[in-house]
Formats: C-alpha cells, structure tokens, sequence
C-alpha cells in the first residue's frame, strides 16, 4: 500500500511538471509573437513616416523649380518689354516707324498767338509742333491732329484743333494741317500742331510726343521733346 501511495504521489508530481512546463512554453511562444508583430508595427510606421517626408522633399523641390523657372520667366520678359519700350523712343529730328508710317518732330518753339489774317490767342501759351509724316503702307490713311499727344508722366495734353488749322493757313490758305488728311502710299505731309498750354509744360524737360497709327491707337510711339 505504501508503494502505490508514492507511485500515485509521483505520477501526480510528473503531471503537474508537465502542466507547468507547457504554460511556461506557451507564455514564450505568445511572448515572441507579440514582440514579432510589435516590430513589424514599428518598422511599417517607420517606413510610413520616411516616404511621407521623402515625398514632402520632392514636392518642396518641385515648388522650388517652378518658382525658380518662373521667376527667371518674368525677367527675361521684363527685360524684353523694356528693350522694346527703349528702341520705340526717339528724339527731336530723328524719325519714328509705327506701323509702317513714319513720323519725325522736325523741332518746336512757343508763341501767343498763330495765324496771318485769321489769327489765333492762346489762353496760356501755344506750343507748337512742325512735324513730317510718310505714309509707307500699301493702302492710304487717315491723318489727324488727335493722333499727336503730349505726355507728361500720366498727363495727357490734347491739340487745339482751331489754332493747327490757323496756325497752316498762314503758311497756305488751302492747308487745313493734318485735320481729315488722307495720305496716300508713298506719299509725305509737313503741318503744324498746336497746344495751347501753361508755362509749366513747356518748360517741363520730361515732356513728350505720343504718336498713333489709326483713329483707336492701337500701335504707338514716343518722341522726346527736350
């Protein structure tokens, strides 16, 4: 009896090693799986949170280019437009080409008054303008004093239409000017425009002469007037 009494306290013994020993084996095996889905969790948001700020790089770089590219863009047609600009001014007695009519300001003086029979007053003092036009389109155009401003930064002075035609008469009493000319190809007009203006502006150094090819100005040219 005593016998079976240790071999039934053995058995049990062996059984609960066994039991322990199985747990102990289970709790390792849930342990590196845990710690295997841990690490693969963190080496995917790693790889997450890379491409994320490698792309960040790459459209930064991309805005870079663009604006850079943009940048040198707007430059290089700043610089075209005022090149442009800069060949289309010309002085007194050289002549100005818009849109194949050319327009020279042989020179210009100041008087109070205009005309020979009829005669003209200003209100202020009259500039006058002695200028020269060639028509070198392949079709006539029509002239007028409008087509002739003067400019002062964004100041515009219109011609006095009555002291022109006056101011021609007295050269010619059938030369109205440039008031309705019709120029034919190849042909040339002298005439004479007048402003009636202030002191001021004929004194002004930066005044100038805006020219215009046709009745709504869609081409025009600059002349200094100093």
């Amino acid at each position: 009896m005593a016998e079976e009494k240790v071999k039934k306290r053995g058995g049990c013994l062996k059984w609960f090693v066994i039991i322990i020993g199985v747990l102990i084996l289970f709790s390792a095996c849930a342990a590196i799986f845990s710690g295997g889905e841990d690490t693969t969790d963190t080496s995917s948001e790693s790889g997450s949170a890379d491409s994320t700020t490698e792309q960040a790089a790459e459209e930064s770089t991309e805005e870079s280019t663009e604006q850079t590219a943009e940048e040198v863009t707007e430059e290089s047609t700043e610089e075209v437009v005022e090149e442009e600009e800069a060949a289309e001014v010309v002085g007194v007695g050289e002549t100005l080409t818009v849109d194949d009519i050319d327009f020279t300001v042989n020179e210009w003086y100041q008087q109070d008054s205009v005309g020979d029979v009829m005669s003209s007053t200003a209100n202020d003092t009259y500039l006058i303008l002695d200028v020269s036009v060639t028509n070198n389109k392949n079709e006539a155009v029509m002239l007028m004093n409008d087509f002739f401003k003067i400019v002062i930064g964004e100041t515009t002075y219109e011609p006095d239409g009555p002291a022109s035609t006056t101011a021609n008469q007295a050269i010619s009493p059938d030369n109205l000017g440039l008031l309705g000319e019709e120029l034919n190809p190849g042909s040339s007009r002298n005439a004479l425009i007048v402003y009636d203006v202030t002191q001021e502006v004929v004194d002004n150094p930066e005044k100038q002469l805006q020219v215009q090819s046709g009745m709504f100005g869609t081409q025009t040219g600059v002349i200094n007037l100093q």
